[in-house]
């Protein structure tokens, strides 16, 4: 499937998704309190550090290696199924701690649950894995809808009915156990239970560079979690899950989208020798005209925002998701980064990378922390602003790009992001930064500055435009 045809499927599925998630996150805002947001917030922050080893990567080695044996998907099948068995085991083990830990049982129940979880990826794994190498992204595209669909509404109805912050836990279970059975159903030729261990030295060596890799991030953002609630309380863990899921959904639903189909297109690009830096600069081009905008929007209307969506009590969530959403902005700026060394097989450089980036991470996160959860968020911003200064001059090594090539790119991206979010900035100081804005004149802000923002475009002739105009042809063309 072409990068065209795929981003149309999965964009589609995605806003799908989106849509329903966000649903779900105002039916959970409106009727669980702090304190029970923080409990199923700290208990994903857990699950998420236990499952560290699955950032091994294993759909990312079926998804680039050049020549994909039989021996290489067994051994990858073998490797995450029991790594899935294992890891639902330990879960287990840990919910009984997890309660004395942070002083409130209901963490445990959570646990008890989530920890199912893990057992719906032996399924998943293989079909999806090879589909997404064969760029069948729109079999991918709705099977992770219905998926989606299904846990969003299960959400919302155990939310409805009483289930309060088990809610979450059981539609996760919903998700997973649906989307396992579709896939199977789906890239049923793909299905295999087919134990071994063969190439376990070309499985071994990838897994551990994008344990190295992903794990590190994923290790840091979650104990940063847990050292809130332990520093400043669940409920304002609660408080800051609420902003940084907002930012997640937007993160999740649009910029790993374009990573996945850019991942596979990156690859087979680098495979035939062809140099990846106009491809790297129209993706830049592309992805900060449109994310700059979300994320600066979101950051400028936080407060009515807030108010209007998710209530009065949740309003201490606006300052974190406005910091939140500046450091993705910032972050944007060096779009692609991993897609670009796991396509390259640069992947150790990245771990190093890591490595230091999470530390200063964690170390600011930790001394924001001691301070107020505005200065925790605040952290946020500063790794941004450091992960741009390691990551810049390997981009631009492997694209063989300078800084210079970026800058008529920011140039156009940032007037554009002023167009989209000056009129809504315009109003919040008009207002004196006031939470209490009215619906309609917010609304009015935003659809000007929507305008506003395909007007530049086109005036621009931004490559976003050639982007739109092949979307609106049939996927068939």
């Amino acid at each position: 499937m072409s990068i065209k045809k795929s981003l149309a499927w999965m964009g589609g599925a995605q806003i799908v998704a989106l849509i329903l998630q966000f649903a779900s996150t105002i039916v959970l805002a409106r009727y669980l309190t702090l304190h029970e947001a923080g409990i199923y917030a700290v208990a994903l922050s857990l699950v998420a550090v236990l499952a560290l080893v699955q950032h091994l990567g294993l759909q990312a080695l079926i998804v680039r290696e050049e020549v994909l044996t039989r021996e290489i998907s067994t051994t990858a099948f073998t490797v995450n199924a029991l790594i899935s068995i294992a890891l639902s085991g330990v879960i287990m083990a840990t919910s009984l701690a997890g309660g004395r830990l942070l002083g409130d049982p209901g963490v445990q129940r959570a646990l008890g649950v989530l920890a199912i979880s893990p057992l719906f990826q032996i399924f998943v794994f293989l079909p999806a894995a090879t589909l997404e190498r064969e760029g069948q992204f729109k079999q991918i595209a709705l099977v992770n809808t219905a998926g989606a669909v299904c846990g969003a509404i299960a959400t919302i109805i155990l939310v409805l009915g009483g289930f309060s912050y088990m809610s979450v836990p059981y539609a996760q279970l919903v998700n997973g156990a649906v989307t396992a059975v579709l896939m199977s159903i789906v890239g049923s030729h793909h299905v295999s239970f087919r134990i071994g261990f063969h190439a376990w030295r070309r499985v071994g060596d990838f897994g551990l560079q994008m344990l190295a890799v992903s794990g590190i991030n994923s290790l840091s953002t979650r104990l940063s979690d847990i050292v809130l609630a332990r520093f400043l309380g669940l409920s304002a863990l609660g408080v800051y899950n609420r902003a940084s899921g907002l930012n997640g959904m937007i993160w999740t639903n649009v910029h790993l989208l374009i990573g996945r189909v850019m991942l596979v297109d990156y690859a087979a690009l680098y495979r035939s020798g062809g140099s990846l830096r106009e491809r790297y600069l129209r993706t830049v081009e592309i992805v900060t005209a449109l994310l700059w905008p979300m994320f600066i929007g979101f950051a400028v209307i936080a407060k009515p925002f807030i108010l209007i969506v998710y209530g009065e009590r949740w309003i201490p969530a606006a300052v974190p998701l406005a910091l939140i959403m500046l450091a993705s902005a910032i972050q944007v700026a060096i779009t692609m980064t991993w897609e670009l060394f796991a396509a390259t097989g640069q992947l150790r450089v990245q771990t190093r990378i890591e490595f230091i980036r999470s530390g200063v991470a964690l170390a600011a996160f930790v001394g924001g922390c001691l301070i107020s959860l505005e200065a925790a968020a605040a952290a946020r911003v500063i790794d941004a602003l450091f992960a741009l200064m390691l990551y810049r001059p390997h981009l631009d090594r492997m694209t063989e790009t300078t800084i210079r090539d970026f800058w008529s790119i920011y140039g156009r991206s940032a007037l554009l992001t002023l167009l989209a979010c000056g009129p809504a900035g315009l109003l919040t100081i008009a207002m004196g930064f006031s939470a209490q804005i009215p619906v309609v004149l917010l609304i009015a802000a935003i659809a000007i500055g929507i305008v506003l923002w395909v007007g530049g475009l086109f005036v621009l002739r931004h490559p976003l435009v050639a982007e739109i105009r092949k979307r609106s042809k049939p996927l068939s063309a």
